[in-house]
């Protein structure tokens, strides 16, 4: 507390050294670093700022979110009190030992408990004679011990009692200045626990929080009233059941595992429209399983359910029913000035622009419809209907929290409660989805996810059923149609497996729009697909899925694709821009409005790159979200697909069709369908379009080396993929020739392909192939030659290119090689000249080394070929 700045620096260093040299010392010491926080005129600023800097310490030693309650119970309430200073440094001090103590501050137990296995096992120990004990605890001691546990747990609840009550005291004085009153709010937050109840007093304060005039205190109150109603959250009593009994099924032999999947043991859980529980009767006598997980992999042991409504906590209480924490909040939210005033502060926009949808806010309505059965809905009803009917953002927001947590919140509702909630609900969601819009569809969506969430599907059936048949409706224009998808996708995407049936009907009324004319409802389809088609698993790790199936699908849309195969033929030809006549072919681009009358042969034509549009959204999503590699029928989509990243005339269709192949080739291969990979590979490099193959080297290279090692172990794929870029580098087309030597010099480097004494023979066979006088190059026969002879270069290039920072022994030859064909014509000269200069790059640095490896006569010519004459020579 020195007034100089460095001399207070130095002593607080050493005294927080000696806090963690001498465990517990701060006990003592506390009491006199808080005199000097008191709200006294003869404590100096230099003493008020020293005592914080002490407080707030380092992050290894840091006096402000000590845990111990008897440090707390000091600490607090004098930070509440301390004295004021208009100096920004201190209260920058303030601000950062609050913050310390709100982001750090770590729970620890009020009440400690030695369970009777401890104490067992600790005399097992004693009992032992290696090594033999030097004492052994009496019963007497042990029941003294047991005792001074019972008097310490007393003492540290006494502690926590008297903290809170001081607490709020200091809140309700009113004589603290406003940024201590949001401090104390804040502090209490902290001790809300799970075993041990508030004070009635605390509850009744931050019940009325919620509808206080400042949002930061309005936003910790939500925060603490949800942890409240968590806590006076009541136990409902469990049985077990036998799940293969429940399905029918002899389980199986003891020590066998289930296999993964859909099985006939949990085909109970899934969901059927013609055995659903539309009756009281019906309803008691179906056993309900929420946990979604469950059944699918195995089943838990035991198996627990809820035990049937007459076992249950009553329903519906009356007031004097309550605990008196209950009956508080009880209080508030059945007070129609209160209610009204807390939805018009929830209604409000918050940050503009960036408000979403709240967790903290719907896990309070949650709670409260949880806590207190539909006894509380009465008073929300009009505003939910006004808020329906409102299109501002923030107003739907508001009302997509208070559903989604009122569903969530009615799970133990009884039947007739749950049909008449739905029976209210569901118009009042049609309004919604009628009135979406760009700001409010997300909420809406994230409202359904979170309402179905660990739900099941037959206890929720009103609403999935509602939802499905409002997915049926296609007025109002593309959007509206895309909002419905995308809100039936979030709610049928927390389902997951448990929903086969539904999925097929999806599907049926999904496949005659996948051609839709609207980029925004394509892309919707192309995410939906992917959830349609998720459960889906390989056959050897899983049963086999009543969901909808890829393969299935995909022999239905590739006869509507066929018509892409020659799309790109009458389009551009063999790489050209124009027709036969000369003339530019229209634009392919898909107009955004719907064809009347019967298709023509050009409607056919923008259907097709439509449902191939949907087709590719579906498979750059997929691939990010399924739970498994590519599945091998989406290589039958690769020969239409890789045509059409190279038309310019398509904007969409060609960034659709480059991020389609980059997902593909990324992708993770299981072995099984590698050879199937490269066997679509093949199917284009031999096809009639050079772009596409082109495309397709660029894609054999990140798909090989994603796959590198599961790709070397097979040796028929390496000696495709040799024999594969040996035919294309004696393609026609010179892009598709270099392509093919750069894809090669990769795979050398990496070692997939063997360098070998025969491949060079091969490249310096077709190097020595004789060219015609130059006056006949154009004719046929000299094309031919010289693409040979360019592949013979190419190849020996890819040779020297794939040990760029090394020199083999037979390289020095093969360069000199290499320069003898540095007059030859175009393009081959250029291909040597690039090889010698890329060479001299990736080498020059270590040049000295390298050079070792030549005789003087190869250093002398390739001297020669490294180096320009020079004019004055």
């Amino acid at each position: 507390t020195s007034h100089y700045g460095e001399v207070r620096a130095k002593a607080q260093q050493a005294f927080l050294g000696c806090l963690q040299m001498y465990p517990y010392s701060h006990l003592d010491l506390l009491p006199s670093i808080l005199t000097y926080l008191k709200d006294d005129p003869s404590i100096s600023h230099d003493q008020f700022k020293g005592a914080l800097y002490v407080l707030l310490g380092t992050r290894t030693c840091c006096l402000a979110n000590n845990s111990d309650y008897r440090v707390i119970r000091q600490l607090w309430p004098t930070l509440l009190q301390a004295g004021h200073s208009e100096k920004p440094s201190i209260q920058q001090l303030i601000e950062d030992v609050t913050d310390r103590i709100h982001r750090n501050y770590e729970s620890v137990a009020v009440e400690s408990e030695i369970s009777e296995a401890c104490v067992d096992l600790a005399k097992a120990v004693l009992a032992s004679k290696k090594p033999a004990p030097t004492c052994s605890p009496t019963t007497e001691e042990l029941g003294g011990a047991v005792k001074d546990l019972e008097r310490r747990n007393q003492a540290t609840l006494d502690i926590y009692h008297d903290l809170i009550n001081t607490l709020m005291d200091l809140l309700e004085s009113g004589k603290l200045r406003w940024r201590f009153v949001q401090i104390s709010i804040g502090m209490l937050t902290l001790q809300i626990r799970r075993d041990t109840p508030l004070p009635p007093r605390v509850v009744a304060m931050f019940s009325r929080a919620l509808t206080d005039e400042t949002i930061t205190v309005r936003k910790m109150a939500i925060g603490a009233v949800v942890a409240i109603l968590k806590q006076q959250k009541r136990e409902h009593k469990k049985k077990e059941i036998q799940p293969f009994k429940e399905g029918g099924c002899q389980p199986p032999p003891q020590g066998s595992l289930v296999p993964l999947g859909e099985r006939d043991d949990n085909r109970w859980l899934q969901y059927d429209s013609t055995n659903l529980p539309k009756t009281q009767d019906q309803w008691e006598n179906t056993t309900f399983v929420d946990k979604t997980h469950w059944g699918f992999y195995t089943w838990p042991k035991p198996m627990l359910t809820y035990a049937p409504a007459e076992e249950q906590p009553p329903l519906g209480r009356k007031r004097e029913d309550m605990s008196e924490g209950e009956a508080i909040i009880f209080d508030h939210f059945t007070n129609k000035e209160f209610v009204d005033k807390l939805i018009g502060f929830l209604s409000l926009e918050d940050r503009k622009g960036r408000d979403k949808f709240s967790n903290r806010r719907f896990n309070m309505f949650k709670g409260l419809f949880r806590n207190y059965d539909d006894s509380l809905l009465p008073l929300f009803k009009p505003h939910m209907e006004r808020l329906a009917a409102d299109t501002q953002e923030f107003s739907q927001r508001c009302l997509a929290e208070i559903v989604a947590g009122l569903i969530r919140g009615a799970k133990h509702w009884t039947f007739d409660k749950q049909e008449k909630l739905y029976t209210f609900l569901l118009p009042l969601l049609k309004t919604v989805m009628a009135n979406a819009s760009v700001e409010t569809i997300g909420d809406w969506a994230q409202s359904m996810s979170s309402a179905v969430e660990n739900r099941d599907p037959r206890k929720i059936h009103w609403l999935l059923e509602a939802l499905m048949e409002d997915c049926g409706n296609e007025s109002g224009g593309s959007f509206l149609y895309s909002s419905r998808l995308y809100v039936l996708q979030s709610a049928l995407n927390q389902q997951e497996w448990r929903v086969p049936e539904l999925l097929n009907r999806l599907l049926t009324h999904l496949e005659p729009h996948l051609p839709h004319v609207y980029k925004n409802v394509r892309d919707r389809l192309g995410s939906v697909l992917t959830n349609i088609f998720m459960y889906e698993l390989p056959g050897e790790i899983a049963m086999p899925t009543r969901s909808p199936q890829r393969g299935k699908f995909l022999q239905g849309l590739l006869p509507k694709l066929a018509i892409l195969e020659t799309l790109d033929l009458e389009r551009n030809g063999n790489g050209t821009d124009s027709n036969e006549n000369g003339k530019a072919d229209e634009p392919m681009e898909v107009q955004d409005h719907a064809q009347d009358g019967p298709l023509g042969e050009k409607d056919e034509k923008k259907e097709a790159i439509q449902l191939i549009k949907t087709v590719m959204k579906w498979m750059i999503s997929g691939l990010a979200r399924m739970y498994h590699g590519v599945f091998p029928e989406l290589y039958q989509l690769l020969p239409l697909i890789m045509p059409l990243e190279s038309t310019e005339k398509d904007d969409e269709l060609q960034k659709d069709a480059q991020v389609c192949l980059a997902c593909v080739a990324q992708a993770y291969l299981s072995p099984d369908i590698i050879p199937i990979a490269i066997q679509a590979v093949k199917q284009v490099a031999f096809g009639g379009l050079w772009r596409a193959r082109l495309s397709i080297l660029t894609f054999l290279q990140v798909l090989v080396f994603c796959n590198l090692f599961l790709v070397q172990s097979n040796k028929s794929v390496v000696a495709d993929i040799r024999k594969l870029l040996l035919k294309l580098l004696q393609d026609e087309q010179l892009e598709v020739r270099e392509m093919a030597g750069t894809t090669l010099s990769g795979f050398l480097q990496c070692g997939l392909i063997a360098l070998d004494k025969e491949l060079q023979v091969h490249f310096n066979k077709l190097c020595r192939t004789k060219l015609p006088k130059r006056k006949t190059l154009t004719d046929a026969a000299v094309q031919e030659a010289l693409v040979q002879r360019h592949a013979g270069v190419l190849g020996l290039s890819a040779c020297v290119l794939s040990y760029p920072y090394d020199v083999p022994d037979w390289m020095p030859q093969l360069l000199l090689e290499l320069g003898d064909h540095l007059n030859d014509p175009q393009p081959i000269a250029g291909t040597v000249k690039k090889t010698l200069s890329d060479f001299r790059r990736t080498h020059h640095d270590n040049w000295q080394e390298h050079k070792q490896r030549f005789t003087e006569d190869q250093l002398c010519m390739l001297t020669d070929l490294l180096v320009s004459p020079s004019y004055y020579a």
